[in-house]
């Protein structure tokens, strides 16, 4: 089985036959991602057919996403709303800012259809088919090949929108449907994913056809992660290719619950820093916390995701100081060409991974195992550029550069966790990434979070977490438009409904766990919470609703009726089973390696050199030191407690020597 991740700056795979592990990380190929992908897998087999089982996570969605590099599309909808896109949501992203730019919608090419469905799914007014005619014939003078069709009660009766998908496709176009996306209401946000989708869906088709004949034809044995945590095969993905946005993040958030299950933590806060961005979400009681609200680059993407927050910091974030003098880190990144300036590559400006090889956090001999030459001389070049235009020593200004990047890390902990009812200093914080056990320590500190768990693997962990992720399936069905007629026996038919569909993906007999959800809401409010079901009664329904209302929100409305808006269904397949080896700690030197090491304090500090077996074999020990791996670096300060388990586990706790 292999796990594949293609990160901005490397790519990463992990290959298991469930007893031992292999690694490998292969810089990325921007442009031709599926390079990088090919030559990590050629790296452990030599022939496809060796490939039993693939997971790859791939960033092309998210990036052509955020770069706007996907095909010209255009959206067909009711007529009257055909500026549904750029009107959107009146929400003021900053409420008190005096100039607002809106976002630009993924197309302003859309056209309306006569057509009316009532919200009971009754046709008001049929389909005008000699009008679909006349905007076909208007895309194809266009040049357009790619549509999204999204009418205005499709979610409830889906006869017109499946009608003009028809008429699309027989015409030669490519046609993503709202209602085979997302059947559910709010037609700004099911037009956004569906226009997005169709934008996306040549480049991820073209990219997984590339992929492919690149690995020589294993297609039957691909899988490709989705944003929810499941997979989807080949040509799946490229249908539904909105739901490959954050395809990456998501096997790191599934690697993070595979180990920190294993180390006995149920509730802790994510941390993955890669040489491009840093993704931080929750797991609460063992489950990753998902959602059905996504905004990426300010456009929704209303489909079932974990809930992952980025931001653009990472171990490529250039640094430079504004125009009020002021130092800044990120978001704009060096990227994995040229890289940042220790890399040798031609990069110029200085970066976080020059700051941390400046203050001797990492060794240039030992950077990817020595993989990889790392040139100090260049780092020291690039920051003084900063230092001069700062009035700061070199170290000073290597020292800001952290400073600032782990600001914006703690920032983006801080949102998913205080900002939504939950005190940082319950979890622990599990930190990956190549580079996330360098800053780790002191962002926990400035939240008050006592423990860090660096995972084995931790340099590739998103790529350890495709390997253990389970197949998923899920379904959903807006029924906020049944009111009276929504009692316990059609609240069972609709969850009965909805699972037939998840169970089409993943039959009973590979089903691990059914999970059913609901998003409820008190009658006349906009937005809904999402709460578990343990079976489709309103009296169970409802008082989860109000728990879950009371623990967000602090105080529950009195004498407001409760209305069940849309029931979901995720069934959860079985994962593969492997188990993390254990430590050898025979091949240890007897002693510690010695090195420099620049303190939080502009000044030198001697610091020791652990690999995990030698922590396990010498530990516990307090820091200052680095725990180098092959394929990262972690960072621990003064006054952490440092411990190994034998699966390879590193369990940091502040506290004094």
């Amino acid at each position: 089985m292999i796990g594949v991740d293609v990160g901005g700056t490397f790519t990463d795979l992990v290959a298991s036959d469930g007893e031992t592990l292999r690694v490998v990380k292969v810089p990325s190929t921007p442009g031709e991602f599926e390079r990088g992908v090919i030559e990590a897998v050629r790296r452990v087999t030599d022939a496809a057919s060796a490939i039993t089982h693939m997971v790859h996570g791939s960033t092309v969605a998210t990036n052509a996403l955020l770069q706007r590099a996907g095909a010209r599309v255009a959206l067909i909808t009711t007529e009257g709303f055909s500026d549904l896109l750029l009107i959107g949501r009146q929400n003021r992203p900053h409420l008190y800012a005096l100039r607002v730019e809106r976002v630009t919608p993924i197309t302003d090419i859309c056209f309306g259809v006569p057509e009316r469905i009532d919200a009971m799914g009754r046709v008001v007014k049929a389909l005008d088919e000699g009008a679909v005619t006349r905007v076909i014939d208007q895309m194809v003078a266009k040049g357009i090949r790619d549509v999204a069709v999204c009418l205005l009660v499709s979610f409830v009766n889906p006869e017109h929108e499946r009608r003009v998908g028809e008429m699309c496709r027989r015409a030669g176009l490519t046609v993503s449907l709202s209602s085979e996306l997302m059947a559910e209401f709010r037609e700004y946000e099911r037009a956004s994913t569906t226009a997005i989708n169709a934008s996306l869906r040549p480049v991820v088709e073209s990219y997984m056809q590339r992929l492919e004949a690149g690995l020589g034809g294993c297609e039957s044995n691909l899988r490709v992660m989705h944003g929810a945590g499941g997979t989807l095969a080949p040509a799946e993905a490229g249908a539904h290719a909105a739901r490959l946005v954050l395809s990456g993040p998501a096997g790191g958030i599934l690697g993070a619950a595979f180990v920190a299950r294993a180390a006995g933590f149920d509730d802790v806060i994510t941390y993955d820093m890669g040489g491009t961005s840093t993704d931080v979400a929750t797991i609460i009681g063992g489950a990753p916390q998902w959602t059905t609200s996504t905004t990426i680059d300010g456009l929704p993407i209303a489909l079932p995701m974990f809930d992952i927050l980025t931001v653009g910091a990472g171990g490529g974030s250039v640094a430079y100081v504004d125009a009020g003098g002021a130092l800044r880190v990120g978001p704009r990144s060096a990227g994995a060409m040229p890289g940042p300036a220790c890399y040798g590559r031609g990069g110029t400006e200085a970066t976080v991974t020059d700051a941390n090889v400046i203050l001797g956090r990492i060794l240039p001999d030992q950077f990817l195992g020595g993989a990889m030459e790392i040139r100090r001389d260049l780092a020291e070049r690039a920051v003084a550029e900063l230092s001069k235009q700062l009035g700061k020593s070199l170290l000073e200004t290597a020292l800001g550069i952290i400073t600032v990047a782990e600001a914006n890390m703690a920032g983006a902990i801080r949102a998913v966790t205080s900002r939504r009812g939950h005190d940082p200093r319950q979890f622990t914080l599990v930190s990956f990434g190549g580079a996330g056990g360098l800053h780790a320590c002191a962002i926990a500190a400035s939240l008050d979070i006592r423990r860090v768990l660096i995972p084995p693997y931790a340099g590739v962990l998103s790529a350890l977490g495709m390997v253990v992720a389970p197949p998923v399936a899920e379904a959903s069905k807006t029924v906020v438009q049944l009111g009276a007629e929504l009692d316990d026996a059609r609240l069972a038919a609709e969850y009965g409904q909805v699972s037939g569909r998840t169970m089409e993906v993943i039959p009973y007999e590979r089903t691990a766990a059914v999970e059913a959800w609901a998003d409820v809401r008190f009658r006349g409010q906009s937005h809904e919470l999402t709460v578990r079901v343990g079976r489709p009664s309103w009296e169970e329904i409802e008082a989860k609703f109000v728990a879950a209302y009371e623990a967000t929100y602090g105080r529950v409305p009195v004498g407001r009726a409760v209305e069940i808006v849309t029931v979901r269904v995720r069934r959860i397949g079985r994962g593969a089973e492997i188990r993390l080896p254990v430590l050898d700690i025979s091949s240890e030197p007897a002693e510690a390696r010695e090195t420099l090491l620049i303190a939080t304090e502009s000044r030198e500090t001697s610091a020791r050199v652990f690999s995990r077996a030698a922590l396990l074999r010498d530990g516990p020990v307090f820091g200052p030191l680095l725990v180098i791996d092959p394929e990262a670096t972690a960072y621990v300060p003064p006054n952490w407690r440092v411990e190994a388990r034998e699966d390879g586990a590193v369990i940091l706790t502040a506290g004094e020597p």
